[in-house]
């Protein structure tokens, strides 16, 4: 494994190993704002909660390592702000791709009357707020590192 592979390895745990809690938090947050919570109770809801920060924390992961390849590859995408702007928009994808299969095709979830939803995509707002300030946060609290790999 070469050096410059192993420094954007590291830099990918350290990118999740930084949201995750974030995301942990952000997901107990919110329970108030879906059904579960009401229909189901504070256990159905914390399981819940989990099994939703372990898909955060999946594509934290995805959106941040194909960010980077990205970089690697094409010079004009290797900037802290292209990295940073293409890991947003790529869990933004995600995330609304995930929330719109999950609540109208599989029903996997549906939300609380307390959610504010987009009228466009009919999409909760809040999951939405989550994969753009939780990212950012976690990107600038790792920006001298980042900047480090894209330099490399």
């Amino acid at each position: 494994m070469t050096k410059q592979l192993a420094s954007r390895l590291d830099l990918v745990a350290r990118y999740v190993g930084v949201a995750l809690p974030m995301f942990a938090a952000w997901e107990v947050a919110q329970l108030p704002l879906y059904t579960i919570w009401e229909e189901q109770g504070a256990h159905a809801s914390l399981l819940a909660a989990l099994h939703c920060t372990a898909g955060d924390a999946a594509y934290a992961l995805l959106s941040f390592a194909c960010a980077l390849i990205a970089g690697a590859y094409a010079p004009v995408l290797r900037s802290t702000v292209a990295i940073a702007t293409m890991t947003l928009l790529l869990g933004l994808a995600l995330t609304m791709a995930v929330e719109v299969v999950s609540t109208r095709w599989l029903g996997r979830w549906s939300y609380g009357p307390l959610m504010p939803v987009d009228p466009i995509f009919g999409i909760g707002l809040s999951p939405l707020a989550q994969w753009t300030v939780v990212p950012a946060v976690a990107l600038f609290l790792l920006r001298q590192r980042l900047v480090a790999a894209c330099v490399v």
